[in-house]
């Protein structure tokens, strides 16, 4: 916990930029200049105290569940992770976010970690696509993360691989197969580009999906990083849809103006109910994100400019982990019970391990 809040991060990643892990169809060059990509992205918005900042050589190399558990249990507050498989096949063969180290992750801290499968919509196979769907579920799977494009231009085409939501045809049979599993949690990759579009990451189309599926949740994950008033809206107009603060969280801690505008115009239009905390770890820390999060205030003057509502402490709780747990229909105080005396707990009470010290170690190995 953080100061007497409940601490559930809505987003961490066990990312494997390796060599070893490129698709057959992406060139070494591509694939060079997405690892130079990825990390010079990422540094611009790590924090610049000691020991946050990672050299190339340090981010690039496959995560280990291990490190990620280090990172979110030990060098910082974080209670609840929810992990993210993320598929990006045309670069990757195991994934960028990889299934399999999320099922590690969550056997080292089963009480504290919850998966969302990844859907590679770009397969040709669709009943191939079930099929991962189904074995995601039967894992255990709580929810289910779609990109809106493979990363990837068809050179028959010349078109960027893209999918919009709010397609009956193309989208809506993946959402009708996650409501016969049971899966009823949906993210979705908005905001931030993949590949040179930017239609693919606006958010409107899910706004459509949201009204013809009721029973589902879609969170419009990076919500705010572009398109801040876009997202607003939908927040506002349907109940089901919600902001996911990934990588738009973390303008908190280096561009905490821009952050002020952005989380303003969300709570203003959609309600601070509808924010969840979320870091995007092991892309960067989220122990920086978490506390320049706790300690934000707005500023009177856009208060009185723009009419954004003061962030009390109360609110800060809601978004820091109250609201995800309202939205998986988890019990805020079996959640703190069920974490407050077991190992990571005991490990923690020891003093918080230095920032990247296990992904450092293993990185250089």
């Amino acid at each position: 916990m953080y100061e007497g809040a409940l601490v559930i991060d809505a987003v961490v990643h066990g990312f494997d930029f390796s060599d070893g892990n490129r698709a057959a169809r992406c060139s070494a060059e591509e694939f060079a200049g997405f690892q130079t990509f990825m990390h010079q992205v990422h540094t611009v918005g790590e924090s610049t105290e000691r020991g946050y900042q990672r050299a190339q050589g340090e981010f690039i190399p496959r995560v280990s569940a291990e490190a990620l558990a280090s990172a979110t249990f030990l060098e910082s507050d974080v209670d609840i992770a929810f992990y993210h498989h993320v598929p990006i096949a045309g670069f990757f063969q195991h994934g960028v976010s990889r299934w399999d180290t999320g099922l590690d992750f969550r056997k080292l801290a089963e009480n504290r970690v919850f998966l969302y499968g990844g859907v590679n919509t770009f397969q040709e196979d669709r009943g191939k696509i079930f099929a991962e769907m189904e074995e995601q579920a039967e894992a255990g799977a709580v929810g289910f993360k779609f990109y809106p494009s493979s990363g990837i231009v068809d050179p028959a085409t010349r078109r960027l691989q893209t999918m919009l939501y709010d397609d009956p045809e193309a989208a809506y049979p993946f959402f009708d197969k996650a409501q016969e599993l049971g899966v009823k949690h949906l993210a979705f990759h908005k905001a931030y580009p993949v590949g040179p579009s930017i239609a693919a990451v606006r958010p409107g189309d899910l706004l459509t999906a949201a009204v013809s599926f009721p029973e589902l949740t879609f969170e419009i994950v990076h919500a705010g990083w572009a398109f801040v008033e876009d997202t607003a809206l939908e927040l506002m107009l349907h109940p089901n849809v919600y902001a996911n603060m990934e990588l738009s969280g973390g303008l908190s801690v280096r561009q905490p103006g821009r952050f002020a505008h952005m989380i303003g115009e969300l709570m203003r239009t959609g309600g601070h109910q509808k924010i969840l905390f979320a870091s995007g770890s092991a892309a960067t820390h989220v122990d920086p994100i978490l506390r320049a999060f706790w300690d934000f205030e707005m500023p009177q003057d856009l208060q009185e400019q723009f009419g954004y509502p003061a962030v009390t402490r109360e609110m800060k709780a809601d978004m820091l982990g109250l609201n995800m747990a309202r939205l998986h229909g988890l019990d805020p105080d079996a959640l703190i019970e069920n974490t407050a005396a077991d190992d990571w707990a005991s490990k923690r009470a020891e003093g918080k391990v230095e920032p990247w010290a296990l992904r450092r170690a293993e990185a250089t190995a």
